[in-house]
């Protein structure tokens, strides 16, 4: 498991280069959440679907510019080793196909939770097309946060095409639930529902931007 080596320094200045890097490739990256769907201090656990390689980025501009938490975001281990750049803004690995590493990387973002600080994650583990479905959540984030009251906060993204050359990306909050709001009886089965319930809120946000109900998203770029 490789640790995150987050740097304050490097923070600020990959935010000022993060943010021309986005806005040269998008047209704008557009924020919603709605008026009574406060978002959580910390400790709490971020979940977003995984569609393309510019999602940590956007995570991490929203992260720096709208949550505002000090945060750490797992990351498959090839990742991390093809751009080692990502543990200086709060990155670390785990490598799937290593039991022994799938411990140490949930028990390092368990102390992250413990010490107050906010995770991310990406419960799809690999890129998966947006549109595919079912989404594949792995039990990741329910065997982070069992047995706990820390929130669990779906966070969608939405790639598109409009009537400009350059691409959207749409981002939706929506209202955090903890583990013992879902239903089931077993991780298995909260994961079902977790799976079920973010998918809800994923379809939604397809739709609106289909549709163009997005009179409340702020452009973040």
């Amino acid at each position: 498991m490789i640790p995150a080596k987050k740097s304050r320094a490097f923070d600020y200045l990959f935010d000022q280069f993060n943010r021309r890097f986005l806005k040269f490739h998008f047209r704008g990256m557009f924020f919603s959440k709605g008026a009574d769907v406060p978002i959580p201090s910390s400790p709490c656990l971020f979940v977003v679907n995984h569609s393309t390689w510019w999602d940590a980025l956007v995570v991490f501009h929203l992260n720096r510019h709208i949550i505002k938490q000090e945060s750490y975001v797992m990351m498959h281990e090839k990742g991390i080793k093809d751009y080692p750049f990502f543990r200086n803004i709060g990155a670390f690995s785990v490598n799937r196909q290593n039991p022994k590493d799938i411990v140490l990387s949930l028990q390092y973002a368990k102390e992250r939770l413990q010490e107050n600080k906010t995770l991310w994650l990406f419960p799809q583990g690999d890129e998966r097309h947006q549109e595919i479905r079912p989404l594949g959540f792995l039990s990741g984030a329910l065997h982070i946060v069992k047995n706990t009251s820390i929130p669990i906060v779906p966070v969608c993204l939405y790639y598109s095409f409009g009537r400009e050359r350059k691409p959207d990306i749409h981002i939706r909050v929506s209202g955090a639930i903890t583990a013992t709001d879902l239903p089931g009886n077993s991780s298995k089965e909260k994961n079902i529902a977790l799976e079920g319930l973010f998918t809800n809120h994923l379809d939604q946000l397809k739709h609106d931007v289909i549709m163009e109900n997005t009179g409340d998203f702020e452009n973040l770029l």
